[in-house]
């Protein structure tokens, strides 16, 4: 990315960093949809819409034990796919389904950006590199 901040999506409430991702059928790349992805800092792994998988086809490849935020734990299938953000493209990435209409972008994929979240003026950016151009010498803190 680099540049202009992404503006929060206004339509959550409070707003919401949401970002475009690409998510597409691991064996079949031209099975692909374009998404808005909410930023999950809280979300261990990243969840697609269950009408998302319906479109491109994708099958459960296996199952694990998810903690809801009751603490209550349950089992849900997984199903592989190739997502992409920005210049970072995941060839093969574990995620559940959700009834949403947008994807959970978890820390699974977060975890592999720089993430700048700029709440006070409601934007956020992303990149592959870190955000400061020089690093800082470790005793200037």
């Amino acid at each position: 990315m680099g540049g202009a901040m992404i503006a929060y999506d206004a339509r959550h409430n409070p707003p919401a960093p949401l970002a475009q991702v690409t998510i597409a059928n691991i064996m079949q790349r031209r099975r692909h949809r374009n998404a808005p992805a909410l930023l999950d800092t809280g979300s261990d792994i990243t969840a697609i819409p269950r009408s998302l998988a319906s479109e491109i086809q994708v099958y459960p490849i296996g199952q694990i034990r998810l903690e809801d935020v009751r603490a209550q734990t349950q089992k849900v299938l997984t199903y592989a796919v190739q997502l992409t953000i920005a210049d970072l493209m995941i060839p093969r990435l574990e995620v559940i389904l959700t009834g949403l209409d947008y994807v959970i972008l978890g820390r699974d994929v977060m975890n592999r950006l720089y993430v700048l979240l700029n709440g006070p003026e409601a934007a956020f950016d992303f990149r592959m590199t870190p955000f400061a151009s020089t690093p800082v010498p470790p005793n200037s803190v």
